[in-house]
């Protein structure tokens, strides 16, 4: 299941144990010269010993197929929102992007609900990567790396929704 490498992770402790997803490398090269790097999921009783169920979130090849760095955020109903970078194997750089999860185990891919794209101009006009994403006073806060895989500066982003 993780061949080539494991990555990211994200761990949530809930009231049945712990829940974490992560990044693995299933492939370097997906026939257009990306690498395939999907989000996998993984459970534990005791946060020591984990059963990995398989990748959690859906990838597309040309769209979205190389993730990284999931933030997870579980709303009172239960459902689940899922932040994360992602390039599409096209030559683009880092965009983050979305999925949504009722249950936090079947997750749509909703890129373009991420709340952020890169700027006209500046410090994270060419690329955006590796949110973490926390909740304050009702408001969601993600902070953000810029260009150069944050050579160019981290940003803070605030979303009220």
């Amino acid at each position: 299941m993780d061949r080539i490498s494991l990555s990211y992770p994200w761990v949530e402790q809930t009231v049945h144990g712990f829940e974490m997803w992560y990044g693995s490398t299933t492939t370097w090269d997906a026939g257009n010269g990306e690498m395939i790097h999907v989000l996998n999921h993984a459970h534990s009783t005791d946060g020591q010993a984990w059963i990995k169920t398989g990748q959690a979130v859906p990838h597309i090849v040309g769209v979205a197929q190389a993730f990284s760095r999931p933030t997870v955020m579980t709303h009172p109903d239960g459902s689940r929102r899922m932040w994360f970078s992602y390039r599409s194997g096209s030559g683009e750089t880092y965009r983050i992007g979305q999925a949504n999860s009722l249950d936090g185990k079947i997750w749509q891919l909703a890129l373009d609900e991420s709340g952020i794209d890169v700027s006209s101009r500046g410090w994270d006009s060419e690329m955006i990567e590796y949110p973490f994403v926390f909740q304050h006073d009702g408001a969601f806060y993600m902070l953000y790396n810029g260009n150069g895989y944050g050579q160019s500066g981290f940003g803070l982003a605030i979303y009220q929704g």
